[in-house]
């Protein structure tokens, strides 16, 4: 586990999809691999897909790699929320 990715928590009570999510954001393919085989690509890839605590360029880039089809993942169901400045 990359403890510099949970420096805000314990590091023994690290929940699954906490540290799929970060491993999918941050992670290197090093530590993606890892987090594969603890999990299993089942719970990796419905993370993946359910998940919206993920960045938008990470979905697109596993979702090419994995063959799925990001147009069905939450995060690009979502409608993009762009902040207006009030007037």
């Amino acid at each position: 586990m990359r403890k510099e990715l949970f420096w805000e928590m314990d590091i023994k009570k690290v929940p699954a999809l906490t540290e799929i999510e970060r491993a999918i954001n941050f992670g290197g393919f090093d530590y993606i691999k890892k987090v594969q085989k603890k999990y299993g690509m089942q719970m990796f890839i419905k993370t993946l897909t359910t998940s919206r605590n993920l960045s938008r360029k990470a979905v697109s880039y596993w979702c090419l790699i994995l063959k799925i089809n990001r147009k069905k993942t939450k995060i690009f169901k979502q409608k993009m929320l762009v902040w207006l400045p009030q007037r």
